[in-house]
């Protein structure tokens, strides 16, 4: 997964110094022999200290993304005769997104996350939309994101006699805030954290190796995240 991650880091930094340089070029020969100022999409504008991000057209973010179940204990009901159980875990993988921004507050998009649980249990990708604001161009700018979707399992067990395993996803929705840092006017590191609600129309747990109960579930999960906007 970390080598993943840095694959696509690489070729989306690679690929912004190419269309950087190639955009850099072609001003300069634009504006040979006049006066007019040369604008450049270098980390050295102005002197290193302002680059104005551009908040126009089509975006994307990859980031890499954990997510924490904050409520794992299930206590036991004596008046139901129902068992505590914990689903204490926690989810690893990618997150990806593009859109389209007509201004810096306001994007709308569409992306996936691929969350893996190294137990099995729980691992799962949501699909969602996003609205996503930044409220500043500057060279630090926070942002909030707000996803609504579908989360589909796995289907994957912890491999043992006593199991659990999601049967049937449901919707999901997050919320989630931090700051960008551009290195260009169209590429930029994000920080991010926040809030991810998952819905489980059925999750079954088993015990011995044979089924003992399916039951709905909501997941209340801490969402962080480190990652490039571009």
């Amino acid at each position: 997964m970390k080598k993943l991650f840095l694959l696509l880091a690489s070729v989306a930094l690679m690929g912004q110094i190419m269309a950087s340089n190639l955009e850099n070029q072609t001003l300069n020969a634009n504006t040979t022999g006049g006066n007019r100022p040369l604008i450049t999409n270098s980390i050295f504008d102005d002197g290193g200290q302002h680059i104005e991000f551009r908040d126009y057209g089509i975006y994307g973010v990859v980031d890499l993304t954990f997510m924490m179940n904050l409520a794992p204990q299930h206590d036991a009901c004596e008046l139901t005769g129902f068992e505590g159980y914990n689903d204490a875990y926690s989810l690893l993988g990618f997150t990806a997104s593009a859109g389209f921004q007509w201004r810096k507050e306001s994007g709308v998009g569409i992306g996936f996350s691929f969350l893996s649980d190294p137990n099995g249990s729980f691992s799962q990708i949501p699909i969602f939309m996003e609205f996503r604001s930044h409220y500043t161009r500057n060279r630090l700018s926070p942002f909030s994101s707000i996803q609504m979707g579908y989360s589909i399992p796995f289907g994957s067990t912890n491999g043992g006699g006593d199991y659990v395993k999601i049967t049937k996803g449901g919707m999901t929705f997050g919320v989630e805030g931090g700051v960008r840092f551009a290195f260009f006017r169209n590429f930029g590191m994000n920080v991010s954290v926040g809030y991810q609600l998952i819905q489980c129309r059925e999750v079954e747990r088993g015990i011995n190796g044979d089924p003992a109960t399916r039951l709905p579930e909501l997941y209340h999960n801490l969402k962080a995240s480190l990652g490039f906007n571009f």
